[in-house]
């Protein structure tokens, strides 16, 4: 007896392809803090435009970076194993004696 798993059924509740309810939430708390620093440029400089840059820069971004794809990875997921895969590397430096091998160096000739 075969059992068939349908393609593309994702297992959590997502608005858009690839966003769900926890990505919201962090988009959302990248747009309040570039609420408040909107708040704090448009106090110190005026400049209505910029401001609102700030709002929308880390929400758009935060949106993009949080997006998963087909594989239900993301840029911040990859990102971060990547750097923990790096940070796993050990690195030994060791020293080989070439005369226990009987090999000359190039110095010793």
């Amino acid at each position: 007896m075969n059992f068939y798993i349908p393609k593309n059924v994702t297992t959590r509740f997502e608005l858009v392809k690839g966003i769900g309810i926890k990505e919201l939430i962090k988009v959302g708390i990248a747009a309040i803090i570039g609420a408040i620093i909107a708040v704090i440029i448009n106090k110190t400089t005026g400049n209505f435009l910029l401001a609102m840059s700030f709002v929308v820069v880390l929400g758009g971004g935060t949106f993009i970076f949080n997006i998963k794809d087909q594989n239900n990875q993301s840029v911040i997921n990859i990102v971060s194993n990547i750097i923990r895969f790096y940070n796993l590397q050990k690195f030994y430096k060791y020293v080989v004696k070439e005369e226990a091998y009987g090999v000359k160096t190039i110095e010793e000739e």
